[in-house]
């Protein structure tokens, strides 16, 4: 059933001709999009990063990131329309519910696990008797632990994957009519993501009369669950109908950009990471115990594991921000030495973009940072070299002037990549880069890391959650359970890892359509 054009009046979603770009005029971020959604109904949301899926989201609670604005259309939910002030204050919380693709964002840092949690049960649900208890069974449903000591943890103080789940709990709070989730598998390992399906699909049953709009960068939940799915490319609905319709195996034709980008780059060097019983506090409770790897020169390690196994704490650990209560962290130079005072020799990009970037600045000048104040660059320099890392990534000098609020979650990430590139590292330290990215820019940017570990000698930890990306781009994989290592290998010697793809090229890949959404089906 393809999304109605027209609506009618027992729609609880209604969009016509929805058009938003920036303010005083330049490309449009949405075109004249056109859905509609009944009760009971889940609607899909599919594209690449930096199509105009979360925008169309947020359109359903009244927000528009900064810079945009709404020049055509309109937009009602349960007959109210969110851009008025007096019907959103009766729509937010207890009509519709948000969860977006940065957990950290949506949760506030002051506020305590529990607490938050709870402050959605009584919004949505006034007069609710037993909320710890209530709190808890939510909580419980996410997978997440229930004791006194986890509920009085605020977000800083749990991995990313588990502040997904926290985000999902408070979403599910009091069961709105509408939920919208953006990328709600995004943090999650694969058993984790598994479970989430489960439990999203299990809310749709107890609440039949709800509606939900998910978007998602993983095929195989939005056909599991989806009624109906809409491909956004470049802001317009390009394709609309069931997932069997949508999700149509066409081929696509190889591309693979990542080794042109790179001519030119920073002449930086490698080195071996070597760690060496290293133990690591979050307060009084250790997370990280007796941790030894070593990394050799322009290799790629995978660092896998469950959320909540300390993935997260060791990348930090590595870089430098965040305190080593026992052991050592050291690099080793490579044959060609570094020059002495440029660059640091470990960068970190992190799994949060939102909270990396400053939201006050310009991607120029979080860019011009580390060429100028790690590398030493002239200004004129800096700039040039500025637009060239952000091409390495895959984005155009155009946004170059924009600030993160203004940014997809795809193309925060990629900036968030580009801003560690720009200090000549020895060593990435990359932690679930891809969490944010539709696939085919996810493998992308993994080229582009693969060629540039081989052209440069730049040695990378890469923390992921997929399977596919740690058996294809890495040389060895580490796994960490409890804060401790459980098993160290080449890809396929790690019980639950698959052997390693036969090659990184993505050609002739049947699960892609012609706008290069993979189709429903095992991709890769």
């Amino acid at each position: 059933m393809r999304p109605s054009v027209s609506g009618n009046s027992g729609d609880l979603v209604h969009v016509a001709g929805l058009t938003l770009g920036p303010a005083g005029g330049g490309r449009p971020v949405l075109r004249e999009v056109t859905l509609a959604l009944a009760p009971g109904r889940v609607l899909g949301v599919v594209g690449r990063s930096g199509s105009g899926k979360s925008s169309l989201a947020l359109s359903l609670l009244g927000r528009i990131r900064p810079g945009l604005e709404r020049r055509s259309g309109t937009v009602r939910v349960a007959g109210l329309d969110p851009f008025d002030s007096r019907a959103l204050r009766r729509l937010r919380g207890r009509v519709v519910s948000y969860m977006g693709q940065d957990p950290a964002a949506s949760l506030n840092p002051a506020l305590r696990i529990g607490t938050q949690v709870a402050e959605a049960l009584r919004v949505r649900s006034p007069g609710t008797t037993d909320v710890t208890r209530q709190v808890r069974e939510l909580l419980a449903s996410v997978r997440l632990p229930t004791d006194r000591a986890f509920l009085r943890r605020r977000p800083h103080q749990v991995s990313g994957g588990q502040a997904q789940r926290v985000a999902l709990a408070a979403a599910l709070a009091g069961m709105p009519r509408l939920l919208v989730l953006d990328e709600p598998t995004s943090g999650l390992d694969v058993l984790l993501a598994q479970q989430m399906r489960e439990l999203v699909a299990a809310s749709l049953r107890r609440h039949t009369d709800g509606a939900m709009v998910l978007i998602s960068h993983d095929p195989g939940l939005v056909a599991d669950l989806a009624d109906q799915v809409v491909l956004l490319d470049d802001g317009r609905i390009v394709a609309s109908g069931p997932p069997t319709e949508v999700f149509t195996a066409r081929g696509r034709p190889a591309a693979d950009h990542a080794r042109a980008a790179t001519r030119g780059a920073a002449a930086g060097t490698g080195g071996r990471l070597e760690v060496r019983g290293l133990s690591a506090r979050h307060g009084r409770t250790t997370v990280l115990h007796d941790v030894s790897l070593t990394v050799p020169s322009g290799t790629c390690t995978a660092l896998v594991g469950p959320s909540g196994s300390g993935k997260t704490t060791l990348a930090r650990c590595l870089a430098g921000l965040h305190p080593i209560a026992g052991g050592t962290v050291s690099w080793r130079e490579a044959q060609t030495p570094h020059p002495p005072g440029r660059g640091r020799a470990v960068q970190l990009v992190a799994q949060d973009s939102v909270g990396a970037l400053n939201p006050r600045e310009t991607v120029r000048t979080a860019l011009l940072r580390p060429l100028r104040g790690l590398r030493g660059m002239p200004a004129q320099d800096a700039a040039a070299e500025a637009e060239r890392t952000l091409g390495l990534v895959g984005l155009a000098p155009g946004l170059l002037t924009r600030r993160p609020g203004e940014l997809s979650g795809g193309e925060r990430q990629r900036v968030n990549l580009a801003r560690a590139l720009a200090a000549a590292p020895r060593v990435l330290v990359c932690d679930e880069i891809t969490s944010a990215l539709d696939r085919e820019i996810g493998d992308e940017v993994l080229d582009l890391l693969t060629v540039l570990r081989r052209t440069l000698g730049l040695t990378v930890l890469l923390v992921t959650h997929d399977p596919a990306a740690a058996a294809r781009y890495a040389d060895q994989v580490v796994a960490l359970d409890g804060g401790r290592i459980v098993e160290a290998g080449v890809p396929g010697s790690v019980p639950g890892w698959p052997e390693p793809a036969p090659s990184p090229s993505r050609a002739g890949n049947p699960f892609r359509d012609a706008t290069g959404w993979p189709a429903d089906g095992p991709v890769e």
